[in-house]
């Protein structure tokens, strides 16, 4: 090859001019080889599950998860999962994110409720809420506590009746001709709107003395917080001021019911009187 390159001098010129031409041509394909032009296949998959948020979803993996680690015997029942449900003696009732639209809304009064019920009752409830870092728990016979941020727990107990300032927690969407029968039979009335079971911790933290609920609700929404508001001395109870029970039918549905700190109080005029008002309007 050198000797054929001493020969024809010119011979040595033309190879690079051609290396240069192939370069040329190249340069202009380098897209295809350095940045190339290609379709990314996208694959979608869609499972429907009406009614609930992908927060909601997410958060009942995880705990549903955990609880079969622990208690592989015993089933859950779930927001998000109950449709099918058989009878059972003893089970987990959950409800991963309490207060969806107030997570939306990125407010700060979502929480997260998990109880064991036996034989129709619960016995045992947690309530967490995430943002204010507050952990309620109750356990049958033990009482009820409440663990701030990192700190000890705090054994919390009900309120009794005040001649100054008497807390009324309700829904959102509760009606006047409800907040004014109240305020007739409990003095100094004051009504605290909030969104979430975290109503059943300030109860039993005594904060509170009454939360009525007249609308549907579902019972992973109370189960957990009626543990905490037994232990810590209050109750729980339907409009004929029977204790609340559960799985009492397929889809899991509360009637209304009435949650009480001070059991000495006359609770049972008050309850009568909103389901006689009730009744008027409807």
């Amino acid at each position: 090859m050198i000797r054929l390159f001493v020969r024809h001098r010119t011979a040595a010129n033309l190879l690079m001019l051609f290396f240069i031409l192939v370069g040329a041509v190249a340069f202009t394909k380098l897209n295809t080889q350095f940045f190339p032009t290609f379709n990314i296949n996208w694959v979608t998959i869609s499972v429907s599950w009406p009614g609930a948020a992908a927060e909601d979803i997410d958060s009942n993996i995880i705990i549903s998860d955990s609880l079969k680690k622990i208690t592989p015997e015993i089933p859950i029942i779930s927001e998000e999962d109950y449709e099918g449900q058989d009878k059972h003696d003893s089970f987990w009732i959950v409800d991963p994110l309490d207060g969806t639209r107030d997570y939306i809304d990125k407010g700060n009064n979502f929480c997260i409720c998990i109880s064991l019920i036996k034989e129709s009752y619960p016995i045992l409830g947690i309530i967490y809420s995430p943002i204010q870092d507050y952990f309620y728990y109750a356990y049958q016979g033990y009482g009820a506590f409440l663990i701030k941020g990192s700190g000890k727990p705090i054994r919390i107990r009900t309120s009794k009746m005040s001649n100054e300032r008497n807390n009324i927690y309700t829904s959102i969407s509760i009606n006047k001709r409800t907040l004014d029968q109240i305020s007739i039979h409990v003095e100094n009335a004051l009504f605290v709107k909030l969104a979430s079971a975290l109503k059943f911790g300030a109860i039993a933290s005594g904060e509170g003395c009454f939360y009525p609920r007249l609308g549907p609700t579902h019972e992973w929404d109370t189960a957990a917080g009626q543990c905490l508001i037994e232990e810590a001395g209050g109750s729980v109870v339907d409009k004929n001021m029977e204790r609340l029970k559960y799985n009492k039918n397929s889809k899991f549905l509360n009637d209304e019911f009435f949650v009480i700190a001070d059991t000495t109080f006359d609770w049972k005029s008050v309850i009568d009187n909103i389901i006689f008002a009730r009744k008027l309007t409807s």
